[in-house]
């Protein structure tokens, strides 16, 4: 079974990674699902999966129900009778083929023939050698936004005290803000310059947004796909088909509305200087690394 070259969106929380994935997954040749961890949390319990695992009833039903447990899981719009049957009916040999036909069943629920899959879990920034180990032909795009912006958006959610059960768990001091989002970009960074370039790609949230066409073209070539006009109107998509589960719209409403300017540099309006003086003392070299003032 060929092996349908992933991709692998990775950023700092509050960077536009959910904005970048429903941008993708707006393409009816690319799919991206809701973030979920499963391929990395199986691993261990399924590495060794073999062709004959494949045509064992027993263990394709428990592979799906352990599938079906997975946290954030439910979010996905999922057909498991018909996972069970690809995986008999392909057999695929190993995990990496085995966590394939999820992704593409999933695509397929979604009335796509996928061409290729990614996966956006902020998550995955700590396990990304793990990931590495089970997708050894991956592609990864590494989104980058101004920390002090994201320091703006940490700030806003964590006023809001939300109460979903999956809301993320953000600092609130800039000091240590400023420490994530330095610490994080860097070790996305670090594994980038250890794997093959052409394998990388490396896209800024301010130039998803003013250069909204040429980043779209460019994702797309780094990808082999056409463009495809969906795209442009990923908010559009989003609210006609449920792209973002609306578990997560609490704190992601905005992938519901086209792309907002005002969200780039907001921080100078919003931030004291006391704060914009901390966070570039912290994180001074990094923003020196990724071109921010």
């Amino acid at each position: 079974m060929k092996d349908k070259s992933p991709f692998f969106i990775l950023a700092n929380p509050r960077s536009g990674s959910s904005l970048l994935r429903i941008i993708c997954d707006s393409h009816p040749e690319i799919a991206v699902p809701p973030e979920s961890g499963f391929l990395e949390w199986w691993y261990t319990k399924y590495k060794n999966w073999e062709i004959k695992d494949s045509k064992t009833e027993a263990k394709v039903n428990a592979f799906c129900e352990d599938l079906k447990s997975s946290r954030k899981f439910e979010t996905w719009i999922f057909n498991f009778e018909s996972l069970k049957k690809m995986i008999l009916n392909r057999q695929p040999e190993n995990y990496n083929e085995l966590i394939n036909l999820v992704y593409i069943n999933y695509g397929k629920n979604q009335g796509k023939e996928v061409k290729v899959w990614g996966d956006k879990n902020n998550y995955y920034i700590k396990k990304l050698k793990d990931i590495y180990t089970i997708f050894p032909n991956a592609k990864w795009i590494h989104l980058i936004r101004d920390g002090r912006d994201v320091a703006c958006s940490y700030l806003e959610l964590n006023k809001r005290k939300l109460k979903s059960k999956y809301a993320p768990v953000l600092p609130n001091e800039i000091i240590d803000i400023a420490n994530e989002w330095d610490e994080n970009n860097l070790n996305i960074s670090s594994f980038f310059n250890s794997i093959l370039k052409k394998n990388t790609l490396v896209v800024k949230y301010e130039d998803v947004v003013l250069n909204n066409k040429y980043e779209v073209k460019r994702i797309c070539e780094f990808l082999n796909v056409e463009v495809n006009e969906k795209m442009y109107h990923y908010y559009l998509i989003n609210k006609e088909k449920n792209i973002e589960p609306v578990e997560f719209l609490e704190w992601k409403s905005k992938t519901l509305t086209n792309l907002d300017k005002t969200n780039i540099g907001k921080y100078k309006e919003i931030l004291t200087s006391v704060d914009i003086h901390e966070f570039n003392q912290v994180a001074k070299s990094s923003l020196e690394k990724f071109n921010y003032e």
